[in-house]
């Protein structure tokens, strides 16, 4: 991710003008992980999440509602929301023929089909099947 974070920021430095708006969210596991390992990201912001997904909930929905202006509901009900739906995709993917640990470890692409399949569905708190 260096290279791809340099990248960026170099097109926000000297982009066209709506590169110079992009904002950026950067997390890292342990605090200080990133100054290790990438000098030059000194004046940057970095949030550390200590591997709890629910700082990591907190932060980016605290990111989308003060740096883009998305009206975010609060983290309680966003963490709600997450693990109903994590409940609601591993009894669908139980009933389709995973086993409990495949289920909860779905290729990154699966997941997300998931779970807008989820939404589309009105978020329901259990899977029934068809």
């Amino acid at each position: 991710m260096p290279f791809e974070y340099g990248m960026d920021l170099g097109f926000r430095r000297i982009g066209r003008p709506h590169h110079r708006e992009k904002k950026h969210l950067i997390f890292e596991g342990k605090p200080y992980d990133l100054k290790r390992a990438l000098s030059d990201i000194a004046g940057q912001d970095v949030e550390s999440h200590r591997n709890d997904y629910q700082q990591i909930i907190r932060k980016v929905r605290d990111f989308f509602r003060v740096e883009v202006g998305v009206a975010a509901p609060g983290p309680a009900k966003l963490e709600t929301d997450y693990i109903t739906c994590l409940g609601w995709i591993t009894e669908k993917k139980i009933f389709e023929g995973h086993s409990q640990e495949e289920a909860v470890d779905l290729p990154t692409q699966e997941r997300l089909e998931e779970m807008k399949q989820w939404v589309d569905q009105g978020k329901p708190i259990d899977f029934s099947p068809p």
